[in-house]
């Protein structure tokens, strides 16, 4: 009875750290932990004075690389208003963002599997639909923005809890963790993986 005890605590205590190791917190400098972080199962974000700062921040997220076709940028522009609508959890805005974006792409026919994401976004009013799409849509400005920048950075950043654990990245202006699947529940769970220069 007491080694089934104790096996049981052990197991426990791994699966614990498992869990709690997933989104880590780390200071800025130490790049090798790869989560900003930590977050508890059932836990909310806490930081109730710091909402309203960081909601002004995702709407305020202004590009300050500079990208060598117009095209381009503007695309990216309209990529961040979906990403920010994703953190804050608003189907609507999201829907809306995403109908700026095929607009702007009716236009240019290269970009099909950037407009088909748009289009399912768009036409998609629930959240996580819309997550699955802006996955694809992450993947198809992947290669939109590979040596498309004049000046400035590009963050490209990871969540590998995202999709019941198989991960997924996202693009960023900033260092700053803001996480589009999974918004406030887990907003600052993530990690940077690579900076297109």
């Amino acid at each position: 009875m007491k080694r089934n005890f104790r096996n049981l605590m052990m197991f426990t205590l791994v699966a614990g750290s498992l869990s709690m190791y997933s989104c880590k917190e780390t200071k800025e400098d130490e790049a090798a932990e790869p989560m900003q972080h930590e977050m508890r199962e059932g836990e909310e974000m806490d930081h109730e004075m710091d909402n309203t700062m960081d909601e002004d921040q995702i709407l305020n997220d202004e590009i300050t690389a500079e990208f060598e076709n117009q095209e381009i940028g503007a695309l990216y522009q309209h990529y961040i208003n979906i990403k920010n609508a994703l953190v804050k959890t608003d189907a609507t805005m999201v829907q809306d963002r995403a109908k700026e974006m095929v607009a702007a792409l009716e236009t240019n026919e290269t970009n099909a599997p950037v407009a088909e994401a748009a289009r399912k976004i768009a036409t998609s009013s629930d959240v996580n639909q819309q997550r699955e799409a802006f996955s694809e849509l992450t993947r198809g400005m992947d290669s939109q923005l590979e040596g498309a920048l004049a000046s400035g950075e590009i963050y490209k950043q990871f969540c590998p809890m995202a999709f019941e654990g198989k991960g997924d990245s996202w693009f960023s202006n900033t260092k700053e963790i803001r996480n589009p699947y999974y918004g406030d529940k887990m907003l600052k769970c993530g990690r940077v993986e690579a900076t297109i220069k």
